[in-house]
């Protein structure tokens, strides 16, 4: 695979594993408005910012501030917090792309506070060249917006010397809309039908 100046990663599903943890996040979120929820809708809605959810869930506009807060505010919850595992690929791959003297970054839907949290519970020490949370972009992915504010962070233009990998569909088309490269982490080969870059383990990132 060729090499690329700068690395950005989605955050949950990518680097670290958090199918399990953001279920409670979930629960808390719609039982602000007395709403149950399944960890099969979980599972679904990880993949999606909170708005395109609450769209998906049928939720009524007069309703989203309040599960929006709920949901974040839940976020930090220690017994959400303790389910969040880093995938066995995430740290080796980011230290070696490190060592070749590429610049790496976090973008994700989730927030700035909450992925610096959760990467200093769990000991990671790297220094990113920058983490962008849903707190510093109006409009998500897969809008190129995202993308933008971290290229503007690092001092960059977008251009094909950047990659952007996350595990949904809605990541390498955030990068590809931002006139960079886009790569779909598909670690269970689910995504059968999609035609673009695509790789099974960050490890692929490094050969």
């Amino acid at each position: 695979m060729r090499e690329y100046d700068v690395y950005l990663f989605d955050f949950d599903g990518t680097l670290c594993d958090t199918r399990q943890s953001l279920h409670p996040v979930f629960a808390a979120g719609f039982a602000s408005i007395g709403r149950e929820v399944t960890p099969e809708e979980s599972s679904v809605w990880m993949h999606y910012n909170l708005h395109q959810t609450l769209q998906m869930a049928n939720v009524p506009e007069k309703d989203w501030d309040t599960v929006i807060k709920a949901t974040i505010a839940a976020l930090d919850l220690p017994e959400s917090l303790a389910l969040i595992r880093l995938f066995e690929d995430t740290l080796p791959v980011l230290i070696q792309l490190k060592h070749r003297g590429k610049r790496i970054g976090i973008v994700s839907n989730n927030t700035s506070a909450h992925i610096r949290l959760v990467l200093d519970r769990l000991g990671i020490t790297l220094p990113f060249d920058c983490i962008i949370g849903s707190d510093l972009f109006h409009k998500g992915k897969p809008n190129p917006e995202p993308i933008e504010v971290a290229a503007a962070s690092l001092g960059i233009v977008p251009s094909k010397e950047m990659v952007y990998v996350g595990d949904s569909l809605q990541d390498p088309e955030c990068g590809l809309n931002a006139g960079i490269s886009g790569i779909l982490l598909d670690r269970e080969g689910t995504e059968k039908g999609y035609e673009g870059l695509r790789i099974s383990s960050l490890h692929e990132l490094l050969q």
